[in-house]
């Protein structure tokens, strides 16, 4: 059985930004090392995906993460793939974040989860 949930995410979604790790050619370790700032690039995708504060599904999210403690800020569902240390971008608050785990979905559904961490604004990379 397939679950398609790439409408009900795009109907239901905030707008954000996604500047992919895997676009920044100078980086060493992946994700953005090199001096460009987000402000200097074009976005990779620019759509509607939802976004959820973490711990809103608390007993869904322990028990995903094999009760292990929640270390992330938000939880990001979408339909495309984006590597971790990719940056996304909440238009509406303007807040950045880190991908910093992905959990694949695409196996039984159309979507994959993304757990993310805000970024330091003092942060000079991006």
């Amino acid at each position: 059985m397939h679950l398609k949930m790439g409408r009900i995410i795009k109907k239901q979604g905030v707008p954000v930004q996604i500047y992919s790790a895997d676009s920044d050619k100078g980086t060493s370790n992946g994700g953005f090392r090199t001096p460009q700032l987000i402000a200097q690039r074009i976005p990779d995708l620019e759509a509607k995906w939802v976004l959820v504060p973490a711990g809103t599904y608390g007993a869904m999210t322990f028990q995903r993460n094999d009760g292990t403690d929640i270390d992330y800020d938000m939880e990001l569902v979408g339909t495309k793939a984006f590597p971790e240390n990719s940056v996304v971008i909440d238009v509406r608050t303007g807040i950045k974040y880190w991908i910093k785990h992905i959990e694949d979905l695409q196996g039984y559904s159309d979507v994959m989860i993304y757990e993310l961490k805000a970024s330091d604004k003092d942060e000079p990379i991006i």
